[in-house]
Formats: C-alpha cells, sequence, structure tokens
C-alpha cells in the first residue's frame, strides 16, 4: 500500500500548493493597440508642435517688421568710453570689421601715450574764457619750487 501512495503524490511546494503554470497565456492584442495608439498620439503632437512653432515664428516676423517710431532718433555707436576695437566712427561701423592692425589695442595705448605727452610737454588753452592755461610740466615744476603750493588763508 505504500506503494500506491508515492504514485499518487503530485510534487508541491513548501506550503502544499501543487506547482506547475499559468493557465493564461499573455494577451498580445491589447499591446500591439496599446503601441499603435501611442505612436498615433506621438504623430498627432508632433505634428501640432510644428504648427504652433510656425504660427509663433509668424508672429516673430511680424513684431520685427515693425521698426520702433525712437529707432530713427537712436544713435548708431554708443557713447563714451569704448571697448577697445569697438567701432569707434561711422565709417569702421558700416565696415563691420575692426582694423586689427591700427586699432590693436597696443597701438592705441601708444597713440594714447604720445597724446598726453605731447599735452604734458606743450603750452595751450584749457579754458580760454577763464583764462586758464596749460604749461609743461617742468616748468610747472620748476614754480612750485621757486614759489610754493598755494595754501588757503586760515
Amino acid at each position: 500500500m505504500a506503494e500506491d501512495r508515492t504514485d499518487k503524490v503530485v510534487a508541491s511546494d513548501s506550503h502544499g500548493i501543487g506547482v506547475g503554470h499559468e493557465a493564461s497565456d499573455l494577451r498580445i492584442t491589447p499591446v500591439v493597440w496599446f503601441l499603435i495608439g501611442l505612436s498615433f498620439g506621438t504623430v498627432v503632437i508632433c505634428l501640432l508642435m510644428a504648427g504652433l512653432f510656425d504660427a509663433f515664428g509668424d508672429l516673430a516676423n511680424d513684431a520685427e517688421g515693425k521698426p520702433s517710431p525712437l529707432a530713427s532718433e537712436r544713435q548708431k555707436l554708443p557713447p563714451e568710453p569704448r571697448l577697445q576695437l569697438a567701432p569707434s566712427t561711422g565709417e569702421q561701423l558700416e565696415g563691420k570689421q575692426p582694423n586689427l592692425k591700427e586699432d590693436h589695442p597696443l597701438q592705441e595705448m601708444k597713440r594714447v601715450r604720445a597724446e598726453e605727452n605731447k599735452k604734458l610737454s606743450s603750452y595751450g588753452w584749457v579754458d580760454e574764457k577763464g583764462g586758464v592755461v596749460r604749461i609743461p610740466i617742468e616748468e610747472a615744476k620748476k614754480l612750485i619750487l621757486e614759489k610754493g603750493l598755494p595754501t588757503r588763508q586760515k
């Protein structure tokens, strides 16, 4: 009798439930329909976005087409001081490219120093109406040594 019992024993796990496979398989039809719907939705959204971008582009072109009424009053060159190698004249502004040989920062520094040295070593008017003149720096040093610095009255 013991032999009969072993023939009827079914494989079971630790809980005593029979081990096997599920009777129902995965149904592929709903998955396929979902993917078709997802693809269709993606295409529709892409077309809508393309239309939206075209509409925004048309709005931007319409806005750019109308110049500001104040545009004619605006100066072409920015106010001083300007950056080095930035256009400093109307001719350079029309040419759109700076002359790198003449407008190089080192050349500009040499030119500014030469102008300043010329001012320091020559006579000239600072304010002709007010009677203020510029004298060479060496002369100014000699006058200060002779007369001293001006002081305020107490």
